[in-house]
């Protein structure tokens, strides 16, 4: 399966937003209220891949690069278009980017949110417990554990 990632655009809030909810109200909301007004307050164009499918918008990934790591704030796909291996070849790209570039990868995910299994399985360990989430860190084998 050949993907593609294009940059977003301000507009593609308009279809992100609802997309969005439809995937992550669920698991927000095992633990606090949600609130509409939140995915257009973060949502920022200038990190944020829209995934294609042969031209077709599937998903969202947003990567922000930091001085200290390659944040992955977001991958989202389309509920028809998961569990064939797209979240796991983004994830794994990211990864040889950050290898190359000498950084870890972090995250955060909610507690409760399944999400948690797919990086652990991916080598992501937890290094903190946050409000509602954990974050949690990859690093390439070869790099040393400071911190």
């Amino acid at each position: 399966m050949k993907i593609t990632l294009r940059q977003a655009k301000p507009s593609d809030a308009d279809w992100l937003e609802p997309f969005y909810e439809s995937l992550m109200r669920p698991y927000v909301e095992l633990t606090h209220a949600w609130d509409k007004s939140v995915f257009r307050a973060k949502f920022q164009p200038e990190f944020t891949s829209i995934i294609q499918l042969r031209g077709k918008d599937i998903g969202m990934f947003k990567v922000e690069p930091q001085e200290e790591c390659l944040f992955l704030g977001d991958i989202q796909v389309s509920p028809e278009y998961q569990e064939q291996g797209i979240g796991s070849a983004l994830v794994e790209d990211l990864c040889n980017a950050a290898r190359q570039a000498n950084l870890p990868v972090r995250l955060r995910v909610l507690n409760g949110n399944p999400a948690r299994q797919f990086y652990e399985r991916r080598g992501f360990r937890k290094i903190s417990d946050l409000d509602n989430c954990v974050e949690m860190e990859w690093r390439s084998p070869s790099r040393s554990r400071k911190k």
